[in-house]
C-alpha cells in the first residue's frame, strides 16, 4: 500500500524538478514562445471585446442622459408656455378693465365685471351666460358694456350666472337717439351684420357718422353708446325714417363684461 502513494508522489516530485530546472537553464523559452503566440492574440480579443463592451455601455448611457436631458427641457418649456399664456390672459384681462375703467370714469356707472362662460346661439337667437348673479347685485334688465359700448342686457338672473340677451338678437328692442341731431327712435338687432335705428320721424335728421346712444329707460341709464350710423334710409311716403347702425364691439368674442347696476352716489 505504502509503495502503491509513493511512486506517485515521486514521479510528481520529479516532474517539478525538471520544471524547475528547465525554468532556470532557460530551456522552457520554446514552451513559453508557443504559449505567448496563443495566448496573447486571445487576451488582446479578450481586452478588445471588454473595451467595446464598456464603449457601447458608455454609448447608451449617454443617449439615456441625452433622452432624460430632453424630457427635462421639454417640461421645461411646457412650463415656460404655461406661465407665457397665463401672464398673456392676466395682460388682457387688464387691459379690458382697464378700458373700462376709463369709459366709466366719464359715464360715472356702478358697475360689475363678469366673465363669459358659454355662448349660446339658436339660429337667430342670440344670448351668452356670464359667472355673475344676485349675489352680486344683478337684476333682470340691467344694461350690460363691453369697452364702453352697449351689448345687451341681463335676461335671466341665477344666484352665481345669468344670461343676456345680446343687442344683435333681432327681438331686442332699446330705446335710443342720435347724439347730434337728437333724433329719437329705436334700436333693434337684425339678422347678419348690424342693427337698425327705426322709428325716426321724418322731420328729424340723421347724418352718416352719428353715434348713436341710449335714451334711458327701465334699468339702462342714459348716454351709453350703442353704435355709430352707417347710412340713413328716408322716403317721402314713409311715416318714419330708418338708419342702418355699424355696431363697434365683436359680439361673437366677448370674454369679459360689464354689468352696469345703477349710478355712482
Amino acid at each position: 500500500m505504502r509503495k502503491q502513494l509513493l511512486i506517485p508522489i515521486l514521479t510528481v516530485s520529479a516532474v517539478a524538478i525538471i520544471i524547475i530546472t528547465m525554468k532556470l537553464t532557460g530551456l522552457l523559452w520554446p514552451f513559453r514562445l508557443v504559449s505567448d503566440q496563443v495566448g496573447n492574440p486571445v487576451g488582446a480579443s479578450l481586452v478588445r471585446l471588454r473595451n467595446g463592451i464598456n464603449d457601447q455601455f458608455k454609448f447608451l448611457t449617454s443617449i439615456y442622459n441625452l433622452n432624460q436631458e430632453n424630457k427635462d427641457l421639454k417640461n421645461q418649456q411646457i412650463q415656460l408656455r404655461e406661465q407665457l399664456s397665463s401672464l398673456k390672459e392676466v395682460a388682457r384681462e387688464n387691459e379690458l378693465l382697464s378700458a373700462q375703467l376709463n369709459f366709466n370714469a366719464r359715464l360715472n356707472f356702478d358697475i360689475v365685471s363678469a366673465r363669459v362662460v358659454s355662448f349660446d346661439p339658436d339660429n337667430s337667437r342670440r344670448f351668452v351666460t356670464i359667472d355673475r348673479g344676485t349675489s352680486s347685485g344683478l337684476r333682470k334688465g340691467q344694461a350690460v358694456m363691453s369697452s364702453g359700448v352697449l351689448i345687451g342686457t341681463v335676461e335671466e338672473v341665477n344666484d352665481y350666472s345669468s344670461k343676456i340677451f345680446l343687442i344683435g338678437d333681432p327681438e331686442f328692442r332699446i330705446r335710443a337717439v342720435a347724439q347730434d341731431g337728437r333724433a329719437q327712435g329705436v334700436v333693434r338687432g337684425q339678422i347678419g351684420e348690424g342693427y337698425v335705428f327705426e322709428k325716426i320721424a321724418q322731420g328729424e335728421t340723421v347724418n352718416q357718422g352719428e353715434q348713436i346712444v341710449t335714451t334711458g329707460s327701465g334699468l339702462v341709464p342714459q348716454g351709453i353708446l350703442i353704435g355709430v350710423v352707417d347710412s340713413v334710409s328716408k322716403s317721402e311716403n314713409a311715416i318714419f325714417q330708418t338708419a342702418n347702425v355699424r355696431p363697434l364691439v365683436d359680439l361673437n368674442s366677448l370674454e369679459i363684461v360689464f354689468i352696469v347696476k345703477g349710478l355712482k352716489q
